[in-house]
């Protein structure tokens, strides 16, 4: 009796256990040099930067690629450690701060008065893979309106776009090239900052 007891428990615990492979986790930490600029004509303006405009997929932490040119999956072994849309924010907001361009910068949770808003709306930020997953590439395409609060008037607005060829066929490749794309957005949407600023 206590061998058929202790068969069938060993049975159930058999049975109710699977095997789940881990799942990696990615951050977002755009590569860049701090970029400091000389010009002075915001150094009297706040700037409070709202949380980012975006795509649902890129508000959860699932990682999504393209194939193809209408193709959308989820990668099943990798996900964000945050969702895309709350990284990206915050690495827009160090590095703008990193430029000394403006008095100071506020994150959208802040109840600061702010002469200055800054929105952001990411319209792409993905990899790609061709249909016989031969070749990849990442985009990142990034919009950014700056308004003038007081007037609601929209200062200037302007579309940052980088893609890349991934040199590997794989999420780790493509968070790595990713990473360096947002990055270059960044430095360019700095120099525009710094003409804005003038």
């Amino acid at each position: 009796m206590q061998l058929l007891f202790i068969a069938i428990i060993t049975f159930l615990l058999i049975g109710c256990s699977t095997t789940i492979p881990a799942v990696s986790e990615y951050r977002i930490n755009a590569v860049t040099i701090p970029s400091t600029f000389t010009q002075t004509g915001c150094r009297e303006d706040s700037l409070k930067i709202a949380q980012a405009f975006s795509s649902t997929f890129l508000m959860t932490h699932d990682m999504n690629y393209g194939q193809g040119p209408h193709k959308q999956y989820t990668f099943t072994q990798s996900q964000w450690a945050e969702s895309p849309n709350r990284a990206i924010s915050a690495e827009i907001s160090e590095y703008i701060k990193s430029t000394k361009l403006f008095k100071n910068v506020q994150i959208s949770k802040s109840r600061s008065k702010n002469g200055l808003l800054l929105e952001t709306n990411i319209e792409d930020f993905m990899q790609y893979f061709s249909e016989d997953e031969k070749e990849s590439f990442v985009q990142v395409r990034i919009n950014l309106t700056l308004i003038d609060v007081k007037s609601s008037k929209v200062l200037a607005t302007k579309t940052f776009e980088s893609k890349m060829e991934v040199d590997s066929i794989n999420s780790d490749a493509g968070v790595k090239h990713l990473n360096i794309a947002l990055g270059n957005v960044l430095k360019n949407s700095g120099k525009w900052f710094s003409e804005v600023c003038k």
